[in-house]
């Protein structure tokens, strides 16, 4: 029997993240769910087990380089090494630029951007000596055109896609 893939994803806990947990678990892969929400990772946790997945749920934040480095440890020594890592977390502030604060741009950015670079590194320390592994940046359509209201979400999504498209 083969060795079942680890996976680690990052926003596990709700919508595309949620989702793409889901299609893992049938895979039976062992996850760990990031995100910041405990309460939510639990429900998330349960939802891949029936499905057959062992899982761990990291309850941090993308924002904290240290966070996803000790994160990426703990997913390795329980599961072994890591296959596939999915940046998937985010954060927005639906609102016009000109009545966004300094702070709403920084954490939109922190998430959003700096978030999967984070998560980036990490996967490449371990992965890289391997030469094995993939990493898969969850991207949107307002990296390539912004809209009204998301101007910050889309800067830091633009971001992802050209600093991360060659990397």
């Amino acid at each position: 029997m083969d060795k079942p893939e680890v996976v680690v994803i990052t926003g596990a806990s709700a919508g595309v993240g949620r989702a793409t947990v889901k299609a893992f678990a049938k895979r039976k892969a062992c996850i760990g769910l990031i995100a910041r929400d405990q309460a939510r990772l639990e429900i998330v946790r349960k939802e891949a087990e029936v499905l057959g997945s062992k899982v761990v749920i990291l309850p941090l934040d993308v924002a904290n380089a240290d966070h996803i480095e000790k994160a990426a440890d703990l997913v390795e020594k329980e599961f072994g090494p890591i296959d596939i890592w999915i940046n998937n977390a985010m954060v927005s502030v639906l609102s016009p630029a000109k009545e966004m604060t300094a702070e709403e741009y920084k954490r939109v950015t922190e998430v959003t951007y700096l978030g999967y670079v984070y998560g980036t590194l990490s996967a490449l320390k371990r992965m890289y000596p391997r030469n094995r592994g993939m990493i898969i940046q969850v991207g949107s359509a307002l990296a390539y055109r912004s809209i009204p209201l998301q101007s910050a979400y889309s800067a830091a999504k633009h971001a992802i896609r050209v600093d991360m498209e060659k990397a």
